[in-house]
């Protein structure tokens, strides 16, 4: 019952945020692939920024797609949060645990990927607001390995240190670009190193959008 809720109120927002998050982001959009297309199970894999992320990505694929919802990782700690936890939980997001043991952290995303759902991943595995880029963590590539699932790169281009007034006089401008999906070449999931250059492999695909 809960992916049907999921998916009632990831469309409902759809129709909300596009036409404001469009106007007040000044938001151009690039896509390599046919959106009307894609369906789960599908992993998306993109650059991390700001907060609004998951949303910005989610607005850009059509309304009802097969995708819906895009169920991202957050930090478990999330779910312990009053005001975070409502939020988290209607747009169908899952915990991820750290120090717990790759396998065990993804059972969730697992699980939804065996079910032909959509899985949403930053895989720098926290937001970026400068300095060098970091390097991918191996759990994107353990998940993709493990469920077969292909991956969508996508690359959010902004300078967001965001306020509200900033928002709302449309000082800022991002741009969306979505990727050709691809698979990654087999290798054995339970070797680190394969894992590691399976995640920069990721990051390339993304930072070469």
């Amino acid at each position: 019952m809960s992916i049907f809720i999921h998916k009632f109120f990831y469309n409902l927002f759809w129709l909300i945020a596009k036409p404001i998050f469009t106007f007040f982001f000044r938001l151009e959009v690039e896509s390599q692939e046919d959106l009307k297309k894609l369906k789960g199970p599908l992993i998306i894999a993109a650059n991390h920024l700001a907060w609004v992320d998951p949303f910005l990505i989610g607005i850009n694929f059509p309304f009802l797609s097969k995708i819906f919802p895009i169920r991202y990782a957050c930090w478990h700690k999330y779910f312990y949060s009053p005001r975070l936890f409502i939020l988290v939980w209607i747009f169908g997001g899952f915990p991820v645990k750290r120090k717990i043991g790759i396998e065990e952290s993804l059972k969730d995303a697992v699980k939804i990927l065996e079910n032909k759902g959509s899985v949403g991943i930053f895989p720098e595995g926290k937001r970026r607001r400068g300095g060098r880029p970091r390097r991918g963590r191996k759990g994107i590539a353990y998940l993709s390995l493990k469920t077969k699932t292909k991956i969508l790169p996508i690359k959010i281009e902004a300078k967001m240190n965001m306020t509200a007034a900033k928002f709302f006089l449309r000082h800022y401008k991002v741009k969306v670009k979505i990727g050709k999906t691809f698979s990654l070449p087999f290798q054995e999931k339970n070797k680190s190193q394969n894992l590691n250059k399976a995640a920069d492999l990721i990051m390339e695909k993304i930072r070469g959008l």
